[in-house]
């Protein structure tokens, strides 16, 4: 009688039969891997099932451990080829991509210098960068969800390691790496996750740059709905990160980093006299826990010309990286941003209170040479009603003109008049509107003044970026 109960009828049916493979389903589990099939005795199989040790566990290819004997490389490759990468992924360093990978794919023939997991499978990718310099690696992405560990070895996974990491900086989800690469060398890099059989993750590459606090980074967060406007150069900065709209463009970055105010659309451009650059945006939004993505092109959330609109949506209190990055290779120079909340024409909104010299709105619009622009500001409602002004300003901030009482206003005729003005634009570039009440101080609310404004270039609504907001 067998002691063990393994050496009775197969616990599980013989995954090499089953596949098609040498061997049939009369195999007993342990020797279900051995290449050959039958019972003890039977003159196909290579030792009798009886010679099973007495409390071996049952055997199953592509568990990751390669039990020999009854496992080899011939009959069970995927636990017993040894380390094995999945995919070469130099490709991958600096673009504006992850490798995303699973560890059910991967095998627990390697154990990483660092981390808790024990004998957990880890998954090998290699990678063969063209420079001499550091090397980021990182798992800190949206996709992982779980804690990971991430080493780096030279040559193949037996080769010394040059780091290993089990964390980032925060203590979230993922890990954080750097090395000294040497061009041409082969790395390999292994990645655990805490879960063997459901456990995803995505992986980066890139060189230091503007997340590293490498070149000009700045918060404007005080800035925004302030009128203000954030001047910035790329000059200083390395090509690290890229945007899903420029993925094949290698140039400097600057970052502009802010929290944004309250939910919905932002937009920025880089329009402006100043600006020497010819530039793409791209950003990225940080996690609901505070977590920093700025080097996971997977949490971008806009991307596009700096020489237009670029609309992306917020949520408030969350974190937002917004990098000036080149449009052309090695370009690199001064731009100064317009961030602000996004509009169309006509919009409707209000000014908080009825001060003449301290509250306003300043709404940014792009024209171009030779445009006709048509603004207005009218009244919503009665009970908010008030006697306003509005005031436009050429993109160097001269000031065009000031309207005051162009035509009737809609509530409550006949006490007001409204503003209007109609122009064409001798210059192209982004233009801005105020919007506040005379000097008279007329409102039938003094804590809220509604309001509809309407500009129109070319004949058609234009876009609007509210700038300042009080």
């Amino acid at each position: 009688m067998h002691s063990n109960p393994f050496h009775a009828r197969p616990l599980l049916p013989c995954l090499l039969c089953v596949a098609g493979l040498a061997g049939c389903a009369d195999d007993d589990a342990y020797w279900c891997a051995d290449g050959d099939c039958g019972d003890a005795g039977d003159a196909g199989d290579a030792v009798p099932d009886d010679a099973a040790p007495d409390d071996a566990p049952p055997v199953r290819c592509g568990d990751g451990v390669c039990s020999a004997p009854a496992e080899t490389a011939a009959s069970c490759p995927a636990d017993c080829a040894g380390c094995v990468a999945l995919a070469d992924v130099t490709p991958l360093i600096g673009a504006a991509e992850l490798f995303f990978g699973y560890s059910v794919l991967g095998s627990r023939l390697v154990t990483p210098s660092c981390g808790v997991f024990d004998d957990a499978r880890e998954v090998a990718v290699t990678l063969a960068p063209a420079f001499d310099g550091e090397l980021v690696l990182s798992t800190r992405h949206p996709s992982t969800r779980l804690a990971t560990v991430l080493e780096v070895r030279e040559a193949d996974c037996a080769g010394p390691s040059l780091g290993c990491s089990d964390r980032v900086a925060d203590g979230g989800p993922g890990a954080r790496l750097t090395i000294v690469a040497a061009a041409g060398t082969r790395y390999v890099a292994l990645v655990e996750t805490a879960d063997d059989d459901a456990g995803v993750f995505a992986l980066g590459l890139h060189r230091p740059g503007v997340c590293e606090s490498l070149g000009t980074v700045e918060d404007i967060t005080t800035g925004l709905l302030a009128g203000s406007r954030f001047a910035t150069d790329t000059s200083a900065g390395t090509s690290s990160q890229r945007g899903t709209c420029n993925a094949a463009v290698e140039a400097p970055e600057a970052l502009l980093t802010f929290t944004a105010p309250r939910d919905g659309t932002m937009a920025a451009t880089t329009l402006h006299p100043d600006t020497a650059l010819d530039a793409v945006l791209h950003v990225r939004e940080g996690g609901l826990d505070g977590e920093g993505w700025c080097d996971s092109p997977e949490a971008e959330v806009g991307c596009g010309s700096g020489a237009g609109v670029v609309r992306f949506d917020v949520r408030g209190g969350l974190g937002y990286d917004l990098f000036v990055d080149g449009a052309a290779a090695g370009a690199a120079g001064a731009a100064t941003v317009t961030l602000g909340y996004a509009a169309t024409s006509p919009t409707r909104t209000s000014l908080r209170g009825c001060s003449h010299a301290t509250i306003q709105d300043v709404f940014a619009f792009p024209v171009e040479s030779g445009q006709a622009v048509l603004l207005q500001v009218d009244t919503v409602d009665a009970a908010t009603a008030a006697d306003t002004r509005l005031r436009v300003r050429l993109p160097d901030g001269t000031e065009l003109h000031e309207a005051d009482d162009e035509f009737t206003c809609t509530f409550p005729p006949p006490e007001w008049s409204c503003p209007r003005h109609e122009f064409t634009a001798a210059t192209g570039g982004l233009y801005t509107v105020e919007i506040y009440v005379g000097s008279s101080e007329n409102c039938a609310d003094r804590a809220l003044a509604n309001y509809e404004l309407t500009v129109t270039v070319g004949g058609a609504p234009s876009e609007l970026i509210l700038i300042k907001d009080q």
